[in-house]
């Protein structure tokens, strides 16, 4: 038993951080980096940055939650994204990452980097989802 304590005091050291208080909190965005969802005629605006960015479109070729594909599929959402002061621009970016280039992944305007990170709700075999039920989770990241 005695040999246990230390052990586990530096076990649980270890995993509470163990005073290195110079890095960012793992579930904490680092500074800069902002995650958004959006829906369908809501534009959401980011005040630090002066952004705003609306969903416009959707395409959803992800195979369906209740299907069996050979094809995991692919999503892609269609935004508009302004600073104040700059013309609004029309970007595409997509989920998963694509293999192929023809495919949107991430987008950049401006100095920010957009990522899809979600789209929901999954699809559904015969099921159409309409547009203004989809939400589209976006990373939003600044140039450093």
């Amino acid at each position: 038993m005695r040999f246990l304590a230390p052990v586990l005091a530096c076990v649980f050291i270890a995993a509470c951080g163990g005073g290195d208080d110079s890095a960012a909190a793992p579930n904490e965005p680092a500074r800069g980096t902002y995650t958004v969802t959006l829906r369908s005629g809501e534009p959401a605006v980011i005040s630090q940055e002066s952004l705003t960015l609306q969903l416009t479109e959707v395409q959803d070729s992800r195979c369906p939650i209740d299907a069996v594909c050979i094809w995991a599929g692919h999503a892609s959402v269609t935004l508009n994204v302004a600073q104040a002061g700059q013309p609004g621009v029309s970007l595409h970016v997509g989920l998963p990452v694509p293999v192929d280039p023809k495919l949107p992944g991430e987008a950049t305007y401006r100095g920010y980097r957009l990522s899809l990170q979600a789209l929901d709700p999954a699809p559904r075999a015969a099921v159409t989802v309409p547009l203004e039920q989809y939400r589209a989770t976006l990373r939003v990241e600044r140039a450093q």
